[in-house]
Order: C-alpha cells, then sequence, then structure tokens
C-alpha cells in the first residue's frame, strides 16, 4: 500500500489550484475587455456631456444638408463625428424631451397627445426616473439650460425636482424671445426656482450662460448639460444685426427664421469654444438634433409653435412639426466626441429613446433592474458610434395616440389614422423617403402584420394626459383638434 505525504500533497493541489485561479482570472479579465466597449470611459474618467437641442429646426435647414442659412459650427460638429442621416424623434416638443429623458415611448405614460402648454396642469409624470437623476447618482453635475416644457403647474414637476442641479430658462412654450413670456403672456425665466426679470433675446442669454458656466466648472467632475435652444420655433423674432445677413430675401418671415437658424450657430459656436478654452473639447460628448421637424402652416391650430407662413425647409419629406410622416419626425442629428467617434455618416436608423441607454453606458451610470425598474424602449446604440457597426433589426412605434399612430419596421411605415374618414398608409420608406406611394393596397400581409404591432401598443398605452387635462376648467382657447391636421400652402 502507498502512503501519501498528505503535507506535499496539499502543498502541490495548492499550487495547482493557484496556478489555474490565477490563470482563469487573467482570462476573465480578457473576456471582460472585450465585452466592455473599447471606446467608454473607465469608472474614473466619465466623459462632460454636452445635449444640444433646437427647436422645430427643418431636415434642410443646416448647411451640411444645404440649408439657406450658413451654420459653421453645427457642420464642424459634423464633420468631427457621427452624422446619423435617419434619426427619429416625436412629433411634439414635449414628447421628444419626455422620450429623450426617461429612454422610454411617451405613450407609457400619457405623454402621446400634443405638447405640454402654457395653461396646462400636467407633467411628466414622478414615477418615471431621469436621465439627470440617473447621472446625478454617476457623480454627475447635471445642469438644464433653455425650455423645459414637461411641467410647470407644480414645484414637483420643475427640473430642480427631476435631477438637474441648476436651470435657467423658460418653463413653457415661449410666446415672445425678446419680452420672456409664454404663450399665454405671463412672464417665464427661471433660475432655479426663482422667477426672475431678464433682458436679451433668449437664444443669446442661453448661449451666454452655457458658456460662463462651463468656463467656472471645475473639469474634474463629470458635467451633465442639456441646452434647449426655443429658437428657431415660432414666434419669428431675431436679433436686428443677423437679419441684415439676409437682406437678399425678399420675404420677411423667411428671413427672420433663417437669422434665429444663424444666431442657434452662433451660440453653439461659442459654447464649443468654452470647452476648447477650458481644454474639456477632447473628454466631451456633443450631441446636436432639433426636437421635431419643421413648422408648417396647418388647417388647425395646434398650440405647439403654430406658424402662419411655411419657412421652415424639411427637404425631401413630406409635412412637418405635428405630423408621423418623416417631415415631422426625422431631423438632423449629430454626436461628437473627439479620439472616440471617428468621422462618419450613418443611415443606421436611431430613436430619441436610443439616447437614453447610450449616455448612461457612456458615463457609466446603472441600468440595473433595482435602479431601472421600468423597462425602456431605446438601446445603446454605440456600435453604430464606435464602430460604424449595423443595429440590430427592430421595429420602432414612432408613437400611438387615441386617434392614430406609426409604426417602422425595416423599410415598412404603416400610419394609421382612426378618426373618421380613417386611413391605413403603408410606405417603403427607403426607396420612398418622400412618401408619396401609399402601397398598403399591394401588401396587405405587412399592413396586417404592422396594425397587430401598432394595436398592441395601443392596449399598453396610457390614458393621454392632454385629454385628461381637458376636463380642467381654462380661461383659454385649448386646441380641441387631434385627429389628421393637414399641412396649407
Amino acid at each position: 500500500m502507498i502512503k501519501f505525504d498528505r503535507s506535499k500533497t496539499y502543498s502541490a493541489m495548492t499550487s495547482t489550484r493557484i496556478i489555474r485561479l490565477i490563470a482563469l482570472a487573467v482570462t476573465c479579465i480578457g473576456c471582460v475587455s472585450s465585452i466592455i466597449h473599447p471606446g467608454w470611459a473607465n469608472a474614473n474618467d466619465k466623459p462632460h456631456i454636452i445635449y444640444i437641442l433646437a427647436n422645430d429646426l427643418g431636415w434642410r435647414d443646416v448647411g451640411f444638408h444645404g440649408g439657406r442659412a450658413p451654420t459653421p459650427n453645427i457642420d464642424e460638429l459634423s464633420n468631427s463625428g457621427a452624422r446619423l442621416e435617419s434619426f427619429y424623434t416625436l412629433p411634439h416638443s414635449s414628447s421628444t424631451r419626455a422620450a429623450l429623458l426617461t429612454g422610454r415611448y411617451p405613450y407609457r405614460f400619457g405623454l402621446q397627445t400634443k405638447s405640454i402648454l402654457s395653461w396646462s396642469t400636467y407633467g411628466l409624470p414622478k414615477g418615471e426616473r431621469l436621465l439627470p437623476q440617473a447621472l446625478n447618482i454617476a457623480g454627475y453635475r447635471t445642469v438644464m439650460l433653455g425650455s423645459w416644457l414637461l411641467g410647470h403647474a407644480e414645484r414637483s414637476q420643475l427640473p430642480t425636482q427631476r435631477g438637474f442641479d441648476y436651470f435657467y430658462g423658460n418653463l413653457s412654450p415661449v410666446g415672445d424671445h425678446l419680452k420672456k413670456i409664454n404663450t399665454i403672456e405671463l412672464t417665464d425665466w427661471f433660475e432655479g426656482e426663482k422667477q426672475m426679470t431678464e433682458f436679451g433675446y433668449s437664444t443669446d442669454l442661453i448661449g451666454d450662460k452655457s458658456t460662463s458656466l462651463i468656463e467656472n466648472h471645475d473639469s474634474s467632475t463629470p458635467l451633465f448639460m442639456m441646452i434647449s435652444f426655443a429658437a428657431p420655433g415660432m414666434p419669428l423674432q431675431a436679433p436686428e444685426r443677423q437679419a441684415e445677413k439676409y437682406l437678399h430675401v425678399t420675404d420677411k418671415a423667411t428671413q427672420t427664421y433663417l437669422a434665429m437658424v444663424s444666431q442657434v450657430d452662433e451660440a453653439i459656436g461659442k459654447i464649443i469654444a468654452a470647452l476648447k478654452k477650458k481644454q474639456m473639447r477632447e473628454d466631451t460628448v456633443v450631441i446636436f438634433h432639433s426636437d421635431n421637424g419643421g413648422a408648417v402652416k396647418r388647417k388647425y391650430l395646434s398650440g405647439d409653435g403654430d406658424t402662419k407662413q411655411t419657412v421652415s425647409d424639411n427637404g425631401p419629406f413630406r409635412s412637418g412639426s405635428g405630423s408621423l410622416y418623416e417631415g415631422g419626425i426625422r431631423v438632423p442629428a449629430i454626436i461628437s466626441w473627439p479620439g472616440k467617434i471617428q468621422p462618419n455618416i450613418s443611415t443606421e436608423r436611431v430613436h430619441v429613446t436610443d439616447m437614453y441607454a447610450t449616455l448612461l453606458e457612456v458615463a457609466g451610470a446603472s441600468l440595473g433592474k433595482n435602479d431601472q425598474i421600468k423597462p425602456i424602449d431605446g438601446i445603446d446604440i454605440s456600435p453604430v458610434l464606435m464602430e460604424n457597426q449595423l443595429l440590430p433589426q427592430r421595429t420602432l412605434i414612432l408613437n400611438v395616440n387615441e386617434f392614430g399612430g406609426a409604426v417602422l419596421k425595416n423599410n415598412w411605415k404603416l400610419i394609421s389614422i382612426s378618426t373618421l374618414p380613417s386611413q391605413t398608409e403603408l410606405y417603403d420608406i427607403g426607396n420612398d423617403p418622400s412618401e408619396e406611394l401609399n402601397v398598403a393596397h399591394q401588401h396587405p400581409e405587412i399592413v396586417k402584420e404592422l396594425s397587430v404591432t401598432l394595436q398592441k401598443a395601443s392596449w399598453e398605452m396610457a390614458p393621454s394626459l392632454y385629454l385628461e387635462d381637458l376636463s380642467n376648467p381654462s380661461g383659454y382657447k385649448t386646441p380641441m383638434f387631434w385627429g389628421e391636421n393637414p399641412q396649407r400652402p
């Protein structure tokens, strides 16, 4: 019988196990490093995030799309990053902001119909987790500048109660860019939660405040700054010095609109210059897009950016803001991060809800089920941004409300209008981006499939807070038409 020296055997076995454990650890580290996206910053090196929204900017109203107004600063951003040529928002201002800040379709929490107007009493529901709240926990200083449009009737609805450390701007739709009043002529300009009197043009004020905050920011603390310009949305007002650049344009309304676009571009230039001066630009992700398509003249007033004359240019796309056609929801969009995102042009279909998941990933913030209790609809689009990869095939619910909706899958886009006379339209967006040819009758099987998807979404839909709010007494003429709102010449 052979006797074993247990101490030596144990020692040898221990050594073998240690070697194997070390090898396994090295292997696991390699696995983790291959899973973690190579472009994302580590936990101790979070990038700053500057998120810039324009209001009712037409698809062709930027220089890189051939716009009538030069936009050199926006163009510089597009040349330095990813230009997303199939970027979708929601048809209305409040809905887009809600989708961006929650990563969820607004029909899930009642913001699917119209925007929150100056006399509205409701806001973005308190049960929704917002992007600034998640970034706050991840160590970010969070700042909101410009148009909030997500609730103003109660203190709990204000941006400083929803995760932003600092707020400067207007809470409700703008009635005058110079007087700082809303559409019912009440003073609407705040710093924090305090109403204030401020002199100057709103775009300039937001641009200058953004610059000042960047200059005085401790760059060792990651910064999330959301800048939401009210321009070039209605009303048509611009500084005289900008308007003088367009004296060759005979139409006064168009002249003013183009001047407003130039003023937004100038403000963006100041913000980028401030980042460079502070030596923060290389560590900053800059996102720019419009909140929806350019405003167009419609038969019925909507209460949100109504215009008496169509002066925006949505290029080849049909209709404009407030519409489920491409002109209302497909917008110019750029994401720039020097050294991390190489200049490229992508036609992958990206939805504004995707920005929530993507930015939380960038920031190293939690999307764990204990923090993100409600499931999000957006996805992390880092493969598109960092590696120019294709996104997985998916179905986008472009919107659904009590009066219809739209869904996009592959190249097929279904628009359903349920108010009488009801309409079902199917477009091959890949070959017909202008939505000129309704092919619903030629493809009944696709209509059936996408209609089932839309019906399912409608069953998941929360009651519209806009419609509920109509039961409240109001001294204002609330727009009461919610069905098809035809465009007028």
